[in-house]
């Protein structure tokens, strides 16, 4: 269980500070080998895009972000994502769940699983979705928070010319 001083806040303001640190900490996660968006090898410059993506999101209102915080210094984030439409309002998909990598292994992963479960109910939804990557050993941690494989698509994610990963399509019942 992750410290008792871990809180969280949802859709944070997002000045340029925390963008910075948001943007600081996916770099490291990226970096330690974390499936969030980018190979290990990545830079600042690769991995800008899909930060600036998530974050407009947010910022319009299409997906949610919990932030997790020690005191006032960010610890890690996680998405909510959307699907448009009506039919698809009752769940959403879990994306780039992300903890500082010299912070991993004290239970802060699991303390933001049960936030996003709590958040996810407390706005209607159903079920949560989420995809990981083959090779990674991640589906085992969140078959522990009640999510289960319902797919494995081989081969569509390429981390290297020479390592090429399944996708792993998991659903969690609220």
């Amino acid at each position: 269980m992750a410290p008792e001083e871990l809180s969280f806040v949802l859709d944070p303001v997002l000045g340029s500070d925390l963008v910075e640190e948001l943007s600081r900490i996916w770099l490291d996660v990226t970096r330690a080998g974390g499936a969030v968006g980018g190979a290990p090898d990545a830079t600042e410059a690769d991995l800008a895009p899909v930060i600036q993506d998530a974050l407009d999101r947010v910022q319009t209102g299409k997906d949610h972000m919990l932030l997790g915080r020690l005191g006032h210094r960010p610890v890690g984030f996680a998405f909510l994502s959307f699907r448009p439409g009506p039919l698809f309002r009752h769940w959403a998909t879990v994306k780039r769940l992300q903890v500082r990598p010299e912070l991993q292994g004290r239970g802060f992963g699991d303390a933001f699983l049960e936030e996003l479960a709590r958040v996810a109910k407390d706005l209607g939804l159903e079920q949560l979705h989420l995809t990981v990557r083959g090779g990674t050993g991640t589906e085992a941690f969140y078959e522990r928070h009640g999510y289960r494989v319902v797919c494995r698509i081989p081969d569509v994610i390429r981390v290297a010319p020479d390592d090429t990963r399944e996708e792993i399509y998991m659903v969690a019942r609220l």
